[in-house]
């Protein structure tokens, strides 16, 4: 039988030319560098939205613990050096076992997303073992939020003599919403952000500072912040630890409302400028009250009024 032969109309195959592959290769890596940076910073900024909602569910959560304990936001700080004269155990004592306890709020589970530090330097040892930290964390007593001294301590006691800003007995104890008549809730904080710790390690990582410092320079000086750090967005000029390279920080107020802060200076921090008398804020402006709370304003000299 004799056999059929086909042939098959059509052009020979090639494939692409070094020069080709290299061009298509230069034109993916500019489209990566032109969409890279926008999709970094919508994950940031969704980042950022789920940290000032948690921040707000935590403040919800404060609220009712001040409705249902005479307008009292908290039961002291989250630090259990009671020898130093601090609050207490972390389970019992202080604003996330408040909010733990009572079930209010979980602040734990809503901590701020960005920031890579995950927990609390009162954690650490020698206050805690490693297995009593693992422990404290599993059931929910830690957060990344830094706490205000506003919100932990009031002010200066002057009856108490003792100017450890501190200590629970220096001072007027946690903030009451019914002492804010001379300064609007609207611009006292109360948690934000925290700070991460440069030589501070919980379970191998690292962590923030519980509680803002009070006080610069005596009991009637500014506030100060520097405690709280910047946590979202990319800062505009080069900062050596890149962890460090954000540029706002949210921030609860006594109001109940979350607003984000930028660090001006783009140094990493909410500093104090003091080659300036008195000192004053490098970045927070008029949003942020710094003063004593019964004055309604800091003092002029940080002793003046003693």
């Amino acid at each position: 039988m004799p056999q059929l032969h086909f042939r098959t109309a059509g052009r020979s195959a090639s494939g692409f030319t070094l020069i080709e592959l290299l061009v298509v290769i230069a034109v993916i890596a500019l489209l990566i560098s032109i969409l890279l940076p926008g999709l970094r910073g919508a994950r940031e900024k969704g980042r950022e939205t789920v940290c000032a909602a948690n921040l707000r569910m935590i403040g919800v959560g404060i609220a009712t613990y001040a409705a249902e304990n005479g307008d009292v936001t908290c039961s002291g700080s989250f630090d259990p050096e009671v020898a130093a004269g601090r609050d207490g155990p972390v389970d019992r004592v202080g604003w996330i076992a408040d909010q733990v306890n009572g079930r209010f709020s979980a602040p734990n589970e809503q901590r701020c997303p960005s920031n890579p530090a995950l927990y609390n330097q009162k954690l650490r040892t020698p206050f805690y073992t490693e297995a009593q930290a693992r422990d404290l964390i599993e059931r929910g007593y830690n957060s990344n939020y830094t706490q205000s001294w506003f919100m932990a301590r009031s002010e200066w006691r002057p009856a108490s003599n003792d100017y450890n800003m501190r200590r629970v007995r220096a001072t007027q104890g946690p903030l009451k919403l019914s002492r804010l008549t001379r300064v609007a809730p609207a611009v006292v904080p109360l948690l934000a952000d925290g700070k991460i710790s440069d030589d501070e390690r919980v379970l191998g990582q690292r962590c923030v500072a519980t509680l803002t410092d009070g006080p610069f320079g005596g009991p009637y000086g500014v506030q100060k912040y520097t405690d709280f750090g910047p946590a979202h967005g990319f800062a505009n000029k080069f900062i050596a630890r890149k962890e460090l390279a954000k540029l706002r920080a949210n921030m609860l107020f006594a109001d109940g409302h979350v607003a984000a802060l930028a660090d001006r200076d783009n140094d990493g921090e909410f500093g104090i400028d003091n080659t300036v008398d008195p000192p004053r804020q490098r970045d927070l402006g008029h949003d942020v009250f710094d003063g004593v709370l019964s004055l309604g304003r800091a003092s002029a000299a940080a002793f003046e009024l003693e």
